[in-house]
């Protein structure tokens, strides 16, 4: 335990200055050496980064941790992980739970913008398409502080039963957590909290439900940009590329949440209705939690050809000798799934 503390601390606040560092980097990208025919696409693309270094932001200021065993886990800080106010520290552990909802809900509109039947030119949509994932947020958040909250029993728990907390005064800490039971584990006869069960699988069912609608615009989109590779015979070898390497980037990029997040949890949750939960998948997932923003721009700087062009270029000596090319679009289309200029 000793270990421990300093150890998920360091991890947490490298990994955020290294995530500032790639997403600022991502963002730059999208911005200078995009394709023109992007058009809002390009905005999606940056809302995610912002998004992923607001995260990295929450793990520098608060320094969030997973404390997990037997029945039950909680997510908890305290005034020893953070200098800012516990008053304000609440809504942003919150935020911490609830960004896992916005990266879902980021990847699915990521894959609606790639069907262009679902894709809009108008500029007033870009607002509703973003607002989706912020909405998506904010409801997980929200269903976290309604069935997982502090209370009484919680507090006993904690104070009996996680050694490394014992000693923070109540006034210093802030968590939410679920555990099975509403009784302490020495009692005999053990009673079901039936509260955190609901509200986790009323909250599993949401992510259950995000999933479906993100593998189904995943294949939606997959269908759209080979229906467009295969009946543009017009379209350059080149523009047909950038299609599936947006698209490649993409399907990585969502795995990455769903490795790192998503199945851990699930794991997690699956072991505490089990009573098998130890201590070290807590600081495991708080690491692989810490790690998502610094991994998840990466896909889109490696794949994609402009930006890894760009980037090369930085590393090498003298003017770019690399012809340019540059295809013809239809003014006529509306979305990046059937105009593309390379560079």
């Amino acid at each position: 335990m000793i270990f421990w503390a300093p150890f998920l601390r360091f991890v947490q606040q490298t990994s955020a200055i290294v995530a500032f560092f790639t997403n600022a980097l991502l963002i730059w990208l999208i911005v200078n050496k995009s394709p023109k025919a992007m058009f809002s696409y390009k905005h999606i693309m940056v809302f995610t980064s912002v998004f992923e270094i607001f995260y990295a932001m929450i793990d520098l200021l608060i320094g969030p941790e997973l404390i997990t065993k037997s029945t039950y886990w909680i997510a908890e800080t305290d005034s020893t992980k953070t200098w800012l106010p516990l008053s304000i520290v609440y809504p942003l552990l919150l935020a911490w739970g609830g960004s896992f909802g916005i990266a879902l809900a980021s990847f699915i509109v990521h894959f609606m913008f790639r069907n262009k039947k679902l894709v809009s030119g108008k500029s007033f949509m870009l607002y509703i398409w973003l607002s989706i994932p912020i909405i998506s947020g904010t409801m997980y958040a929200v269903l976290t502080h309604i069935f997982l909250q502090e209370n009484e029993f919680m507090d006993t728990l904690i104070s009996t039963e996680i050694e490394s907390l014992r000693y923070v005064h109540k006034n210093e800490m802030l968590y939410y957590g679920f555990s099975l039971y509403a009784t302490l584990p020495n009692v005999e006869i053990q009673e079901i909290n039936w509260k955190h069960v609901n509200g986790i699988s009323f909250i599993g069912t949401c992510i259950t439900f995000s999933f479906f609608a993100m593998t189904f615009f995943a294949v939606k989109g997959y269908s759209a940009i080979k229906k467009f590779n295969d009946s543009n015979t017009n379209s350059s070898s080149l523009s047909k590329a950038l299609q599936s390497q947006l698209f490649n980037s993409l399907v990585i990029q969502t795995a990455i949440p769903v490795i790192l997040i998503h199945v851990p949890s699930t794991m997690i949750l699956i072991c505490s209705f089990m009573n098998t939960t130890e201590e070290v998948y807590g600081h495991v997932f708080t690491v692989a939690v810490s790690l998502f923003p610094v991994i998840d721009p990466l896909p889109s700087m490696i794949i994609i050809q402009p930006y890894r062009r760009a980037i090369k270029t930085c590393f090498r000596p003298g003017p770019s000798t690399q012809n340019s090319s540059i295809m013809r679009v239809n003014p006529k289309s509306p979305n990046i799934t059937s105009r593309v200029v390379t560079f």
